[in-house]
């Protein structure tokens, strides 16, 4: 299954004045020298071929063709400069549509038939050297009897998500083994090793949401709805937020996503946008339900106090494959 698109250019009244058919016999003409050549090998009236000819001349307000005298043809046509400048702006505006329907189309079915989900890279790879013990132990540590990397997981809906792990830990690589869930090493220990291996992972998506793993407290309709708001805008990079103030996780679109492969260093994709306004301008904010879903566990008093706030609110759920 595939989309396809026929990009027209339309008339002040609406009605056609340039497409596939016009600018294939322009291209036609340029390459046979001939209006009359061009419709014949299209299969087309010549009486067809000269009012669309015509039409478009009227709308543009300037002669496509000229003729030419001579040779052993006794003449024929050829294109003007307004008509080559012409063929290239459309097929420059065809192409550019077609990307962006495509675009659109995986994002907006990702998951639906054949077209792939939409990826997820969990950043499971970080020492944890605040939490202390061994590196990657917070990511296993027991949250009201659950691993927190465990809730992380269960707030990522498998009916719209491709998820990877991306770690450099043995306990963390086991916890996933017991939960069926996919993991790949890390090549390095940077925030870029990281999301450049989860990306590799995962190949070619329509977007790509990053969370970290040790955000506990992340709920299932959040991240719904973050998805709901890529769909509804192929284009936005979707965070979750409180009260207006951006955090994790972020879903970026697929025209982002080749750059956030190619980061260097120990950063991840805010550096894409400090001072890029047009992708500042595509920010698109989900509020969380709940303040303490934005929480990251750092420390042990992370820990025990998300413990505390949680106990006995029921609000938690295993990892369900």
């Amino acid at each position: 299954m595939r989309p396809d698109l026929r990009a027209y250019l339309l008339g002040d009244d609406g009605h056609r004045v340039f497409g596939p058919g016009p600018v294939d016999l322009l291209e036609r003409v340029g390459e046979l020298g001939s209006l009359r050549a061009a419709a014949i090998e299209m299969g087309m009236a010549y009486t067809k071929a000269t009012r669309l000819v015509r039409d478009a001349e009227r709308a543009f307000g300037f002669a496509l063709t000229e003729r030419t005298v001579g040779g052993s043809g006794g003449g024929g046509s050829q294109l003007t400069a307004e008509a080559r400048e012409l063929i290239e702006r459309y097929r420059a505006f065809e192409r550019t549509s077609r990307w962006a329907l495509s675009a659109s189309y995986e994002t907006c079915f990702s998951g639906f038939a054949d077209v792939p989900r939409l990826g997820c890279v969990v950043m499971a790879s970080g020492e944890g050297a605040r939490f202390g013990g061994a590196p990657g132990e917070k990511l296993v540590a027991p949250l009201a009897g659950v691993p927190v990397l465990e809730r992380t997981l269960a707030a990522l809906p498998a009916d719209l998500l491709d998820v990877v792990v991306v770690t450099r830990w043995d306990a963390v690589e086991e916890l996933c083994r017991r939960l069926g869930v996919r993991c790949v090493r890390a090549a390095g220990p940077l925030k870029s090793d990281t999301m450049r291996a989860g990306l590799e992972a995962l190949g070619h998506r329509a977007g790509c949401l990053f969370v970290t793993g040790d955000q506990p407290l992340l709920s299932e309709k959040s991240v719904r709805s973050m998805v709901a708001a890529l769909t509804h805008e192929p284009t936005a990079i979707v965070r979750l937020a409180w009260r207006g103030r951006a955090a994790n996780p972020v879903l970026w679109p697929n025209d982002t996503l080749g750059a956030l492969a190619r980061l260097e260093g120990d950063t991840g994709g805010r550096v894409l946008l400090d001072g890029h306004a047009e992708l500042e301008g595509r920010v698109r904010l989900v509020e969380a339900a709940d303040e303490r879903e934005l929480a990251d566990v750092d420390t042990p008093e992370d820990l025990a106090r998300l413990e505390c706030e949680t106990k006995g609110t029921g609000s938690f759920v295993s990892f369900q494959k």
